[in-house]
């Protein structure tokens, strides 16, 4: 029925202040600009994700992207004032929360290899 996700759908309250942030702080690629909203392109997944300006509201949907260097990347957002939560583990995955802007929740992982 279906073939695969083809975004993930984020309201935000500044469109040009949101895609500022998530291609300098994130490092997204910016693919479409309707004017109205924003498609970016997260490394090389065929996933994507959209922002557009409404109303943002908690959703218990939350994107989770892949790090193949989780601490790093951690640190990275850490030194961007992005605001992260710590590394925990869950079997075999490491991950940490961390939020947009407008307090957009994301998770970044990692799977643990021996």
């Amino acid at each position: 029925m279906f073939s695969k996700v083809d975004t993930v759908h984020i309201c935000i309250k500044d469109l040009k202040k949101s895609t500022q942030w998530y291609v300098e702080v994130l490092g997204f690629e910016q693919v479409f600009d309707s004017g109205k909203y924003v498609v970016f392109q997260i490394g090389q997944g065929g996933s994507t994700l959209t922002v557009q300006e409404g109303e943002v509201r908690p959703s218990s949907v939350k994107p989770i992207l892949f790090s193949d260097a989780l601490e790093e990347t951690r640190l990275k957002l850490v030194e961007r004032d992005v605001k992260v939560g710590e590394i925990k583990e869950a079997g075999e995955v490491t991950f940490f929360e961390f939020w947009d802007l407008d307090g957009n929740g994301f998770e970044a992982c990692q799977y643990i290899t021996d």
